[in-house]
């Protein structure tokens, strides 16, 4: 499907394919004649008044779009603007003939939008007249007359025998209060007909909608001061009209021919009558405000709100039923009621927002530390003058795999101290669309890899998303020292991990692994050793060690011998001396013979990252990941004829697989190992390990290394 374009300082000899005056086309004339846009095609008009009468010489079959372009993001060189229609011959609207602006015959599939008709036509002629089409449709569209005639705005009839199933919604018509009407549909008498008409506004003229033998729904639409009736069914086709507004008609609904059709939850105001051979619904209402903002908070200096929307406190608000209705009013809107209003337009402050070109939703990631407190962040959300109680705007955040949480927003200055739900606008001139949001300290507790903050609702914004990464890595080597060392010991509990090993001495009340002090005069070393394993020959090993420095000596609490009650045989109550040098042994839980001693700290890093950073992969990724083993100055382990394993456990510690590994720098430590979907299926924190074993009694165990797996 090919794109086109029209702009006033075009040529329709060019190709039309462009946007730039070199390539685009000059006129609607030629992008809807013969040898213009194709069916399917999308043809992009530029702002700026096109003075012409347009006959419509494709075929269409399947959706094509005519799109006005009036905030001119699809050119460049042009100024945002109105896109305009009519037929005239001059820019300033000076005209030497009258007619149809828009006309053809058996054109269907048709999508006018974002257009705005200033119709200039004689008594009798619409100006817009589409004959014998189906599926056309005319969304986001204004029309007006030039002229005081009474001529018919819009028609559009079916072919004989067929459904016309058109489309009029978010229109505006504002005529004069001669005759006419505004849209004309003239169907076939088919039952099975679509044809819809929503969210639309009628003002003046004789009669809004006229439906000539037509099965049509008006549903949400406004009709104010027509000379005649709002809607004058003629025929006998059913008629479905709900949540319309009806104001200063002579005649409500008019559904002159027959019984058929239903009306509900419409309200008729200072109208001549109601509705006629009509069923009366008890949904509906004949008395009461009108409930539409006619410019009051304008003219008074208040915050205006939407011209000919519900005020505040309306009594058109929630009084329309869902079933069957759009979501959103005129200007796209979400209803601020429980149920849509009657008429075509909710009730909204529009005061101070600014003008507003729609953008991409504004999305950003940051990190923060876990367990951050008193947080305030940035959001950019396109448009000025928002307000903690601006009409419809909400903040969430959501932690990873949890459920959202609503922020409750309160005022808050730019500088001002942190308050949780804090929202401030920055400054309107220097950073306009900026604002300050204070975030509750629940978002950043510790316990999720990440938290997302969404604010959005308010008019004139598609609003914000803002990941936040919850990692210490931003840390200063102050705040991680602090952050380790000023640790809970209560906090580190889990068998087999770093922490506990290092912390374990406390079970025996000690103040550290290490306490160094001096004591009448000599100085010590007091080592809680906690543990040897597996080989009664470790023992042996130790019988008879002399470690002296003259008076200095080490007392040794050997908390637990694993395995071998040899072994501990061998310790119990050794004696290694030399003249005042000696060791006191306490053995107090004799178990299995040492297999292995971890020595170290040994430490696995990410090459390529060349530290000890995060590993970030994606949920479902199987790749190679590349890793370096080495010792605590950072240099490599030869891991030349050793067998190296790599393990990835769960954040709780248990383990998820085991790889072998591959040797790619050997004299230096580095290997590879292929990491599946057996972990990166399922999201979340892990921690990988990695195993170098030269013999039976010859292993390091290097690591942790912890790694994110993400969702996309």
């Amino acid at each position: 499907m090919a794109i086109y374009y029209v702009r006033k300082d075009g040529n329709d000899g060019n190709t039309g394919l462009g946007s730039g005056t070199g390539q685009a086309w000059a006129t609607i004339t030629k992008a809807l004649g013969a040898t213009g846009i194709g069916s399917g095609d999308t043809v992009y008009i530029a702002p700026g008044l096109y003075g012409e009468q347009v006959t419509i010489g494709g075929t269409y079959s399947a959706t094509t779009y005519i799109t006005g372009d009036p905030t001119a993001s699809q050119f460049s060189g042009v100024t945002a603007d109105r896109v305009q229609i009519g037929a005239f011959t001059a820019a300033s609207g000076a005209t030497t003939y009258q007619g149809t602006t828009i006309s053809g015959t058996s054109k269907s599939y048709l999508y006018f939008n974002n257009l705005e008709f200033v119709l200039n036509c004689t008594t009798g002629s619409p100006g817009i007249n589409l004959l014998t089409g189906r599926y056309n449709t005319f969304d986001k569209c204004v029309f007006q007359l030039s002229v005081s005639v009474t001529p018919w705005f819009m028609s559009l009839t079916a072919a004989t025998s067929t459904a016309l199933d058109c489309t009029i919604k978010k229109c505006i018509f504002i005529g004069t209060t001669g005759g006419g009407s505004q849209c004309v549909l003239t169907g076939q008498n088919v039952v099975t007909d679509t044809s819809s008409v929503t969210d639309c506004l009628f003002i003046g003229q004789a009669v809004g909608f006229l439906p000539i033998n037509l099965t049509a729904s008006v549903t949400n639409c406004e009709f104010i001061n027509q000379n005649n009736q709002g809607i004058l069914q003629s025929g006998t086709q059913q008629l479905t009209i709900k949540n319309n507004l009806f104001y200063g008609c002579v005649v409500g609904a008019g559904f002159t021919n027959s019984s058929s059709g239903t009306q509900t939850n419409c309200r008729y105001i200072a109208c001549g009558t109601t509705f006629t051979n009509a069923p009366t619904s008890v949904t509906s209402s004949a008395v009461g405000l009108p409930g539409y903002e006619t410019g009051y908070t304008l003219l008074t200096g208040m915050n205006p709100v939407q011209f000919f929307g519900s005020y505040n406190g309306s009594p058109n608000t929630s009084f329309g039923n869902a079933t069957g209705a759009p979501a959103t009013d005129l200007y796209g809107i979400d209803w601020s009621g429980v149920s849509p209003d009657a008429g075509c337009a909710t009730f909204r402050n529009i005061g101070g927002v600014g003008y507003y070109a729609p953008t991409e939703r504004n999305a950003s990631t940051i990190t923060i530390a876990p367990a951050s407190t008193s947080q305030s962040i940035e959001l950019y959300l396109g448009a000025t003058g928002l307000t903690f109680a601006t009409s419809g705007l909400s903040a969430y955040y959501v932690r990873n795999r949890e459920a959202p949480v609503a922020i409750t927003l309160v005022t808050q200055t730019p500088t001002g101290t942190w308050a949780s739900g804090g929202f401030a606008e920055i400054s309107s001139s220097l950073v306009p669309g900026v604002y300050r949001l204070d975030v509750p300290d629940a978002a950043f507790a510790a316990g999720a890899s990440d938290v997302t903050i969404v604010v959005r609702g308010a008019s004139g914004t598609n609003g914000a998303v803002l990941t936040v990464t919850l990692s210490s890595g931003g840390l200063t080597a102050a705040q991680t020292a602090a952050a380790i060392f000023n640790a809970a010991t209560t906090d580190y509990t889990a068998n087999g991990t770093y922490g506990l090993n290092l912390l374990r001495a406390d079970q025996q009340n000690k103040q550290g692994l290490v306490t160094l002090h001096s004591s009448g005069g000599i100085n010590r070393v007091d080592a809680d050793v906690h543990a040897i394993q597996n080989d009664a020959a470790a023992a042996t090993y130790l019988k008879g060690a002399l470690l002296h420095d003259g008076t200095g000596y080490v007392d040794a609490d050997v908390v637990r011998v694993s395995t071998s009650i040899a072994a501990a045989n061998e310790l119990e109550g050794a004696l290694l001396h030399n003249g005042t040098d000696y060791i006191s042994a306490d053995l107090l839980t004799p178990v299995s013979a040492a297999t292995s001693v971890h020595i170290g700290p040994y430490q696995l890093l990410a090459d390529g990252l060349g530290a000890d950073q995060p590993l970030d992969i994606n949920v479902g990724t199987a790749t190679s990941i590349d890793v370096q083993v080495t010792d605590a100055n950072g240099t490599g382990i030869d891991i030349t004829g050793a067998t190296v394993t790599a393990k990835v456990y769960s954040s709780a510690g248990t383990l998820v697989a085991t790889y072998s590994g591959t040797a790619t720098y050997a004299d230096n430590g580095r290997l590879s190992f292929g990491l599946t979907t057996t972990v990166t299926n399922t999201s979340g924190t892990y921690t990988v390990t990695v195993t170098r074993t030269t013999g039976a009694t010859d292993t390091q165990i290097f690591g942790p290394l912890r790694l994110y797996v993400r969702p996309v």
